[in-house]
C-alpha cells in the first residue's frame, strides 16, 4: 500500500523500469527534456496527477482508495 509521495514516486520508477521504456523516451512522449522529466519525478509534492501523466504512457494508472479503519474490540 502506498502511503507517501516518496512511495508513489518509487512505485512509478519501478513501473518505468519494468516497462523497459527509457526515461528519455518517456520524456519525449511527454514533450519535455530528460532533465524536465527528472525534475517532475523529483518534485517534493509528487502527486497522483503527476504519476498518471507518466503512467498513461505505460498503459497504467494509479488511484487512491479511502477506507475506514477497522476498530478492534479487545
Amino acid at each position: 500500500m502506498i502511503k507517501t509521495n516518496d512511495e508513489l514516486r518509487q512505485a512509478v520508477n519501478d513501473a518505468i523500469k519494468e516497462s523497459g521504456i527509457t526515461k528519455t523516451a518517456l520524456a519525449k512522449k511527454l514533450g519535455t527534456s530528460r532533465q524536465g522529466f527528472d525534475k517532475l519525478l523529483q518534485k517534493k509534492q509528487f502527486s497522483l496527477d503527476d504519476a498518471n501523466l507518466i503512467l498513461d504512457h505505460l498503459q497504467m494508472y494509479a488511484s487512491a482508495n479511502i477506507k475506514k479503519y477497522e476498530i478492534k474490540k479487545y
